[in-house]
Formats: C-alpha cells, sequence, structure tokens
C-alpha cells in the first residue's frame, strides 16, 4: 500500500464546479459534485499519472470523498459571519460559483456568467473533465453513488468499515484492475515518492524474467561464497 500523495488546488476545485455548470450538467449539489471529481480525477490520473485536484480520498457511506473538497464546499455554502479577506478560499468560490439555496432541498452550485476560466487546466485536465461530463453528468447522484460502489477504491477499504465511519482511500487502489499503461505511471509514482520500484505483473519482460528466474536449476559452483554461508544449513539425519 502506497499513500501517494499531491498537491491540492482550491482553484482547480472552484473552476471544475464551474466547468461542470456550464457544460449544462444539472443539480450540481455537493454529493454530486463530490462523485464527479471522483471520476475526473481517477479518468486523469490513469490516462497522465496525476489527479486533477490532488484530494485526500475516504472510503464513508455514500462512496469515495474528496475531503478538501467537500470541506471546501461546505464551508462555501454555510458561509461567514465575518467579513473574509479577498485571497480567502471562500472568496474564490464567491468569485467563480453561485449557491441556490431557495426551493432545494440541498444548495446547488452555478457558475457565474464570465467567471470560468479555462486557462487554470491544462489540455489533458480539461479533456478529463469532457469526459467526465459526457459519461457521467447527467446521471442522479443517487446513481453515481451506486456506481463508485462498485469501484475498487470503495470496496477494498470498505471492507471491516463499520458504518458512518470512514477509511483513507490510498491512491495505488485507483489502479486496481487498470491498464499496464496506468500501471506504469503507477510504479513512476512509487518511484519518485518513495524511492521504491514496483514490479509490474503486465510487463512482458518482467513476466519472462520471473519465468526463467523461477525455472533455472543453480549449480552448486554459481553460489557465490558469501550466499552460501547465508543459506540455510541442512541437519544431519
Amino acid at each position: 500500500m502506497y499513500n501517494l500523495t499531491f498537491e491540492f488546488s482550491i482553484e482547480k476545485l472552484v473552476h471544475a464546479i464551474a466547468f461542470f455548470s456550464k457544460s449544462g450538467i444539472p443539480d450540481l449539489t455537493k454529493l454530486k459534485v463530490a462523485k464527479l471529481l471522483y471520476f475526473a480525477d481517477k479518468e486523469h490520473l490513469l490516462e497522465h499519472g496525476k489527479p486533477i485536484l490532488g484530494d485526500v480520498y475516504w472510503c464513508m457511506d455514500f462512496g469515495p470523498v474528496p475531503s478538501f473538497s467537500m470541506n471546501e464546499m461546505s464551508a462555501a455554502i454555510n458561509g461567514s459571519e465575518v467579513a473574509l479577506p479577498r485571497e480567502s478560499d471562500a472568496r474564490v468560490f464567491e468569485r467563480v460559483l453561485n449557491i441556490k439555496k431557495l426551493f432545494h432541498a440541498y444548495p446547488r452550485f452555478e457558475a457565474k456568467d464570465g467567471a470560468f476560466d479555462e486557462s487554470v487546466f491544462s489540455e489533458s485536465e480539461r479533456s478529463a473533465l469532457r469526459y467526465t461530463t459526457n459519461l457521467y453528468g447527467y446521471k442522479k447522484a443517487a446513481e453515481l453513488v451506486e456506481l463508485t460502489h462498485k469501484e475498487p477504491t470503495w470496496i477494498i477499504p470498505n471492507r471491516g468499515r463499520k458504518a458512518g465511519s470512514s477509511a483513507l482511500i490510498t491512491y495505488d487502489l485507483f489502479f486496481e484492475g487498470a491498464s499496464e499503461k496506468a500501471r506504469r505511471f503507477l510504479g513512476q509514482l512509487v518511484a519518485e515518492q518513495y524511492g521504491v520500484a514496483i514490479p509490474l505483473a503486465g510487463d512482458a519482460d518482467y513476466i519472462e524474467f520471473s519465468r526463467d528466474l523461477a525455472n533455472y536449476d543453480f549449480a552448486p559452483d554459481e553460489i557465490c561464497e558469501a550466499d552460501d554461508k547465508l543459506a540455510p544449513r541442512r541437519t544431519q539425519a
């Protein structure tokens, strides 16, 4: 298990929500946004080796939860009774998004006219957001929760988790069942952050090497003296 870490971006969070809104996605509640962010992060991570937001995910009752994003959305919805500095996170929400509270059981996020800035994202990140919009944007929040309950990122840490509690989702779980290309990104990330080289079972060279090693019959003269001293001794009957 490798708890890979990335830098979280409040700007990308706010403008990702604005992107979804400008794309016409309906009912952008906090729960629905959290599910869309999960799928967008996963898409970009597997295709390009890093998530869009850099959030920390937790396994909870309603699926994987981007914790920083949820906290920021909650703070924006609840507002503040004191004046906030212009550079505060709440001000970032205020500049880009409206929060519709009337006539809804749950507040909805909506992009302000002319506030969305696509330059916040790289082209690959915009592509992942478009992919997420097209595939998941018009599903209801409950449908998205059901879909995330089929994801290894939720299934694995959910084992033994008590209802109402949370369990950390490490980023290596995003790569469970992923393509060989995506697994190579995992290997690169682990090497960069942990200094460890992990074998990739889908690597043809690794498979051939493992097979040859397993079938090789070492002759006594091929075992060096140092290795011979470390080898377990057989007791005489």
